[in-house]
């Protein structure tokens, strides 16, 4: 089910011609998502070592790059 969701949306005709005209939201959310889910996969391998949250570097960097693709997201999703 997972690897056929992709082709089953471009089987619908109207969503196929709007990927296929503006690919580039699509191309931009699948990074993200992508970007989000290693940003979470290294978190909790951080939290598994036990590294405190306030005065970790890499934590403090992996929080703020989080918050920064959410804000942008948020932008693009008004826009």
């Amino acid at each position: 089910m997972m690897t056929e969701g992709p082709r089953i949306i471009l089987r619908l005709p109207k969503i196929r011609q709007a990927i296929i005209a503006h690919p580039e939201p699509l191309r931009l959310y699948s990074g993200r998502k992508i970007e989000m889910e290693m940003l979470r996969l290294i978190t909790m391998n951080r939290v598994t070592l036990s590294m405190d949250e306030d005065t970790d570097v890499i934590m403090q960097a992996l929080l703020r790059r989080h918050q920064k693709i959410l804000r942008e997201v948020r932008m693009k999703m008004i826009m």
